[in-house]
């Protein structure tokens, strides 16, 4: 995890950001499918989920979707790379996020519908959130 990427294209992000601005005033979520290349987790599919907490600060994906998008990685040979959500504040994870980032140890995309703004985390080994970097690919 020392050295973890995200990289994805361009309009990748422009998707998330319109989920996002789609679902106000509640928060948005997605998995994002790809490629885990060492420390290079390439997105290549975006699956937006609804956000059954109907929440404008919290997000629950139903265990049901969720397994849907499981079994759809495996049969698409992806992995699930990235969970996505969006905020109304600072793109930082709460400390609810946290727990289900040490739960679900893949890169947390946070997007904030506050200050138009994308940043990328995981834990590291201390428990402490790292910000992971995100490579942008434009054509």
């Amino acid at each position: 995890m020392e050295n973890e990427i995200l990289i994805m294209h361009h309009d990748h992000l422009n998707e998330l950001r319109k989920l996002a601005i789609g679902s106000l005033p509640n928060e948005s979520c997605a998995i994002l499918l790809g490629e885990k290349l060492e420390t290079k987790n390439i997105v290549k599919y975006i699956l937006p989920l609804n956000n059954s907490a109907q929440s404008s600060t919290a997000f629950i994906i139903d265990s049901d979707e969720l397994f849907n998008v499981y079994k759809k990685a495996k049969l698409m040979k992806l992995n699930v790379i990235s969970i996505f959500h969006s905020h109304p504040s600072n793109p930082f994870p709460s400390e609810t996020d946290k727990i289900y980032m040490d739960l679900n140890p893949v890169i947390w995309i946070i997007y904030s519908t506050y200050s138009n703004s994308f940043k990328s985390f995981m834990l590291d080994s201390l428990n402490e959130f790292r910000e992971i970097k995100i490579e942008l690919i434009k054509d």
